[in-house]
């Protein structure tokens, strides 16, 4: 997923279980659907990721587990410019794990994409109270800012027209 964007913000840091420690811890063995839809994602194929991910969060999971699906699932809706249903799978994941900055990441990213840039910066805000010295974070933040003043300027340009 290097080098694409979601929204502006690299996909790289949007998708939850692909980092390696994370997804050797929470993507085990125990439920190989959702360690292949994870693999899937990390390799760009997203309706298969998407697909495996929804079969794997069927089976008995635990906590973690339906973390990381629910939140590679917002990942992945927010990769096709899915909103409602990417938000409605960060949203699933943050109510199961508050603490969960990639989530709030994720779904900063879903924010974004739809505009909702001061509830995007929020977001990233809070992932930074959970994990203060995130680049991943760190970079969403300054990318989420950059654009919202694009936008900012864009309008004032706007209204100044004839």
């Amino acid at each position: 997923v290097a080098g694409v964007f979601v929204a502006g913000i690299p996909a790289q840091g949007i998708v939850h279980a692909l980092e390696p420690a994370q997804s050797a811890t929470i993507m085990g063995p125990t439920n190989p659907q959702l360690a292949e839809g994870a693999t899937a994602l990390e390799e760009g194929r997203v309706d298969e990721g998407i697909r495996l991910t929804l079969d794997g969060l069927l089976q008995p999971n635990g906590l973690q587990e339906r973390v990381a699906g629910h939140s590679n699932l917002c990942a992945s809706y927010a990769m096709l410019k899915r909103w409602d249903e990417a938000l409605r799978h960060c949203n699933a994941a943050l109510e199961l794990d508050k603490n969960n900055w990639r989530a709030f990441n994720n779904r900063a990213a879903v924010y974004s994409g739809r505009g909702q840039y001061d509830l995007a910066v929020n977001d990233i805000r809070s992932g930074l109270d959970i994990a203060p010295n995130s680049r991943t974070l760190l970079e969403s933040l300054r990318i989420v800012q950059q654009n919202k003043r694009l936008l900012g300027s864009r309008s004032r340009s706007s209204i100044r027209a004839p």
